[in-house]
């Protein structure tokens, strides 16, 4: 994989992020409130659980998990089986995606911001605000730590995909020392 390659496909798992959060925010937070709403009154506590931003920020996680660990496992067939690429790019690029997710929340000052901006905070890390209901963290230990596990998750999905994959194949398409197309040529005429 080339350079610009590695740069689209930093840039498209980007997106993929970006767009996950998104969506799991309309799930965690808009979705849960549409089925609240039309509770009746005697299950009033039910009302309250799913309105609680605990378990709305959880459901957006998992919404995230589900929407990017496919990727990730399919990216781990891809290159297992045209050995385009192996762990240790995937892991800088879910490491960019870490830090391009905290950037934001560095420049969070409590004391002075205004209500749209508490608000884009609000939607941005509402996934990982179940780490400060539950464990009273501050929003840039929760964004930091929510986001490492749902990226932690996807590396080792990648990782056990791209191991099971090469076993359960272990054809390969080119030599390990060859660096001329002749090698590539003798292959295929073989």
């Amino acid at each position: 994989m080339d350079f610009t390659d590695s740069v689209k496909y930093y840039f498209f798992r980007l997106l993929i992020l970006i767009g996950s959060v998104a969506v799991s925010l309309v799930v965690g937070k808009g979705i849960l409130w549409v089925v609240a709403s039309f509770m009746p009154y005697s299950l009033d506590n039910v009302r309250d659980f799913l309105l609680d931003d605990k378990v709305g920020s959880i459901v957006s996680a998992v919404v995230i998990l589900l929407l990017i660990v496919p990727v990730f496992h399919d990216d781990a067939k891809k290159h297992a089986a045209y050995e385009d690429m192996d762990a240790v790019p995937v892991l800088i690029v879910l490491l960019l995606l870490l830090a391009v997710y905290f950037i934001p929340v560095i420049f969070y000052n409590p004391y002075d911001i205004t209500q749209a901006g508490e608000t884009a905070y609000y939607a941005l890390y509402f996934p990982c605000r179940w780490l400060m209901e539950a464990f009273g963290a501050d929003i840039k230990t929760a964004a930091a730590l929510g986001m490492a596990i749902i990226l932690g998750i996807c590396f080792v999905v990648y990782q056990t995909t791209y191991v099971f994959y090469k076993r359960k194949h272990p054809f390969r398409f080119k030599e390990p020392d060859d660096d001329d197309m002749l090698g590539d040529v003798a292959l295929i005429e073989e």
